[in-house]
């Protein structure tokens, strides 16, 4: 049997992780936007991953995109919700 205090713990602070890295990804999503030289600037550099291309990125970021429009979305947002928790 799982003790419920445990869980409970686990569970609020898997939501804190969750909103912080939503909004980090927010953060991030937001720097690519303003400015487009990040992305193929990081596949010249000397430390970039060789087993994705630069369309693969593009494509996170559209998944992240739809992440965050549902994070905001709805009247209240879910987003607020999930701040009630914290």
């Amino acid at each position: 049997m799982t003790n419920a205090a445990s869980f409970g713990n686990l569970y609020f602070q898997t939501v804190q992780n969750l909103v912080n890295d939503l909004e980090t990804l927010q953060e991030l999503n937001d720097r690519i936007v303003q400015d487009a030289t990040l992305i193929p600037s990081y596949f010249t550099s000397g430390g970039a991953r060789t087993d994705i291309v630069a369309q693969d990125v593009t494509n996170a970021e559209s998944a992240v995109n739809q992440l965050l429009f549902t994070f905001n979305s709805g009247s209240p947002t879910q987003k607020s919700f999930l701040f009630k928790l914290l």
